[in-house]
């Protein structure tokens, strides 16, 4: 007789959705749908979404920045207040560094453009959605004070470098450094993201909004 170990059914991650655009909330529904979340409710008007999570906590909630009858910012902050587990992504048009500080500031998660590739997009929610912290690179340096960021500005040059598929020397000759100063830079970059390859190093940097993902 053959017997199997029961298998436990892992829940799908618990999504909101508010934006006062029915095309974005249509098109956030179907993303995130074919990523395996579930979408338990969409909505235009913030008040309506805000009393909604007070008896509903989810573990994604995904707020457009400008909405027509409260700021998606004050929505962030009442979320964050009612339900601090709530991962909250702001997700906008506009790279706003100052709303961008200011949105992390209020409790979000995530800080989205919304001109970021669909897939990519998906990826990115997700992982607020299971406590990364994802901020798009054009607003990351207003997020982070320069004593709190994680990688400097030559790293994050080298890793940008690394990304385009450059081999150390090839980073070099652009830089006018060494291949051995790269390699030295490269294993620092890799110590601080935790990784130990070039291309997990890449995608760990792009998770953590440090770099913008492939177009």
């Amino acid at each position: 007789m053959v017997t199997t170990e029961p298998t436990m059914e892992i829940a799908a991650l618990s999504a909101v959705l508010i934006d006062d655009h029915q095309v974005v909330l249509e098109g956030l529904h179907r993303t995130l749908t074919r990523d395996g979340m579930n979408v338990v409710a969409t909505f235009s008007d913030a008040d309506s979404a805000v009393e909604f999570l007070r008896g509903r906590p989810v573990d994604l909630v995904v707020v457009d920045l400008r909405l027509q009858n409260r700021s998606g910012l004050a929505v962030v902050d009442a979320v964050h207040r009612m339900h601090p587990e709530i991962r909250i992504a702001v997700l906008t048009s506009f790279d706003d560094r100052a709303a961008a500080s200011a949105a992390v500031q209020a409790g979000a998660s995530g800080f989205l453009i919304k001109d970021t590739p669909i897939d990519e997009l998906a990826r990115r929610l997700r992982g607020v959605a299971t406590g990364s912290l994802v901020i798009d690179s054009r607003v990351a340096g207003a997020v982070l004070r320069p004593e709190q960021r994680l990688l400097s500005g030559h790293e994050l040059s080298i890793l940008e470098l690394v990304a385009e598929g450059l081999t150390n020397r090839e980073i070099g000759a652009r830089l006018h450094l060494s291949h051995y100063t790269v390699k030295d830079y490269l294993t620092r970059i890799m110590r601080k993201l935790g990784t130990r390859s070039r291309a997990e190093t890449v995608a760990r940097a792009v998770q953590q909004g440090l770099l913008m993902g492939p177009s």
